[in-house]
């Protein structure tokens, strides 16, 4: 992830792709105007470093599409283009089975390099290569890391610089100024996977990325906050005695054990008065009768009275 991160803020800036396209348009046309009268081995090779500069700091397309561009490929798009443009479909390339065909999709004005390209090879000795980037042999060109270096120094920019660098900087600018849609579009266009990217920004956020982050963390904790608030009102709240009159009188609190309720009969104070202990003693006031029968009239009669208190539910016999 260090070695990530120290490529990214190694990428080349916003002004240094703007400047390459503004040099392509320039040098190109020149360069081929001398491979047309003077074709030379050097010369070719820095046509082929602007021509894929200038593609990558458009589309970002690994160097396999252009090497492996065929001539049929070129012609074919050709025929089927307007005014509006020329699409180029280019069949082999590493993630052909994952994306299908790579394209690239230009103006009548670039589109008219590569047809003069075409004239210019069809005067060359050695051209029996079917790929549009020849080379001496049937084999494309496998040197276009070289030649991108050679059209960045002639443009004169420093530091090093390759197509996953320039592939780089089009999928960040996709994730950071496009929405998902448009992103997911880019993303296929230039045959771009964003599930390994995803996983280096969700690690590796920038210095913005990481202060908004914080943010999130302070909203969390604000929120949580004022839940505890508001959980704390409605405690408040549940405490208060709903019952109570709108005169605002105080209740007398509720007796304890040691208590009779203010409404019980002063003869049936007296029985409680005379209630039996703990240890089992019958529960049978001092003037009870001798009499079975009256004893158990008695004890058919006694009432039980309910005392609730705040903190024992306590029931009284009489």
């Amino acid at each position: 992830m260090q070695v990530k991160r120290d490529k990214m803020e190694g990428l080349p800036s916003h002004n240094d792709l703007m400047t390459c396209l503004t040099s392509t348009t320039t040098r190109i046309p020149q360069l081929l105007d001398v491979m047309a009268c003077n074709p030379t081995t050097a010369t070719r090779t820095l046509l082929y470093g602007y021509m894929t500069l200038h593609w990558s700091c458009i589309y970002g397309h690994r160097p396999g599409v252009y090497s492996n561009m065929t001539n049929a490929e070129v012609r074919k798009a050709d025929t089927t283009g307007t005014a509006f443009g020329y699409l180029v479909h280019v069949s082999n390339h590493k993630t052909a089975n994952s994306f299908g065909e790579a394209q690239l999709y230009l103006t009548a004005e670039e589109f008219g390099w590569m047809k003069r390209w075409l004239e210019i090879k069809g005067t060359l000795t050695c051209t029996q290569s079917r790929y549009f980037l020849y080379t001496e042999g049937k084999n494309p060109f496998r040197k276009l890391a070289y030649s991108l270096r050679m059209a960045w120094a002639d443009v004169g920019l420093h530091g090093p610089i390759n197509f996953t660098d320039l592939r780089t900087v089009h999928a960040d600018n996709a994730m950071r100024f496009q929405d998902k849609g448009n992103r997911q579009r880019v993303s296929d266009f230039m045959c771009h996977n964003t599930a390994t990217a995803d996983k280096f920004y969700a690690n590796n956020p920038s210095l913005k990325e990481a202060a908004d982050i914080r943010l999130l963390f302070t909203e969390s904790l604000q929120a949580a906050a004022a839940a505890s608030t508001a959980a704390g009102n409605e405690d408040t709240f549940a405490g208060i005695d709903i019952d109570s009159d709108s005169s605002g009188e105080e209740h007398s609190p509720a007796p304890y054990q040691d208590s009779l309720p203010r409404h019980v009969p002063k003869r049936d104070q007296s029985l409680a008065e005379h209630s039996p202990s703990d240890m089992g003693e019958e529960r049978v006031p001092y003037s009870a009768p001798t009499s079975p029968t009256v004893a158990s009239d008695q004890l058919v009669n006694m009432q039980c009275v309910v005392v609730i208190s705040p903190l024992v539910n306590t029931l009284y016999p009489v």
